[in-house]
């Protein structure tokens, strides 16, 4: 006879795989039907709300193939239904292996598209203010609401239009909140990402240390071309909120 726990495993196998792990615990199968379905439709609706792009690239019994294949084979570690997502997207990125019906940027795009669910719900001890459009801009720091990423697709483009089959360029872009709450993106460029990246390594950095790093950076270009570049990149940034001017009254808990 088996134990509760040997009964409990076997339940939850059969609940994430029916087909390959019938049960055998004398429940009516009419009743277990009820769970197969309430558990699998709550995981197919978070991924499919949590990443439509992704799923509009899949035909409908395509997409339920691939969060069975999910629900099934791994071991979510967060008990927070918020976390499915995030779970998702390390099953694609380490567990999964691509098919020939999946895109090449699968990986990519899941990630993007749950960046942008994570900046929704992302919470920030950061206090600071929005710079004001005038002020001289001495020291920055960046939001804790604004991430930098790269990928080998242009995955904010992605669609069931747009959908490239090689790698090109590397595309950069900082997938930011602000203080409407509305989640965006910008795309930058590679100088521009190492200027961010910079910031983010420095905590708070100074207008002039950052001139003198990309001067040295870029040996090649003219030195107050390059001052002038930095000025402008940091005013757009600042004015989008994924930078913010770093001062007395700015603290970082």
């Amino acid at each position: 006879m088996k134990s509760f726990i040997e009964t409990q495993h076997a339940f939850i196998q059969h609940i994430k795989d029916p087909q390959s792990h019938p049960f055998e615990g004398g429940i009516e199968d009419r009743r277990l039907a009820i769970y197969r379905e309430l558990f699998f439709n709550n995981i197919l609706g978070f991924l499919s709300s949590g990443f439509p792009v992704l799923e509009s690239l899949y035909s409908e019994q395509q997409w339920k193939s691939l969060a069975r294949k999910f629900f099934s084979e791994h071991e979510c570690r967060s008990p927070y239904f918020i976390d499915i997502s995030k779970e998702f997207v390390e099953y694609l990125s380490s567990e999964y292996v691509l098919t020939e019906s999946d895109p090449v940027f699968m990986c990519e795009l899941a990630h993007y598209e749950w960046l942008e669910l994570d900046l929704s719900v992302r919470k920030t001890t950061q206090t600071v203010k929005a710079w004001d459009g005038q002020s001289q801009i001495t020291e920055v720091c960046m939001s804790d609401l604004a991430t930098l990423v790269s990928y080998h697709y242009p995955v904010h483009q992605i669609s069931s239009d747009f959908y490239p089959t090689e790698a090109g360029e590397v595309v950069y872009l900082v997938v930011y909140r602000d203080s409407s709450d509305e989640v965006n993106f910008t795309l930058i460029n590679a100088v521009s990402a190492h200027l961010l990246n910079t910031i983010l390594q420095q905590g708070v950095v100074s207008v002039n240390s950052l001139n003198k790093i990309m001067i040295a950076a870029m040996p090649q270009v003219e030195s107050q071309q390059i001052i002038e570049s930095i000025q402008q990149v940091l005013q757009t940034l600042l004015d989008k909120e994924i930078l913010f001017p770093a001062n007395e009254s700015t603290l970082i808990a």
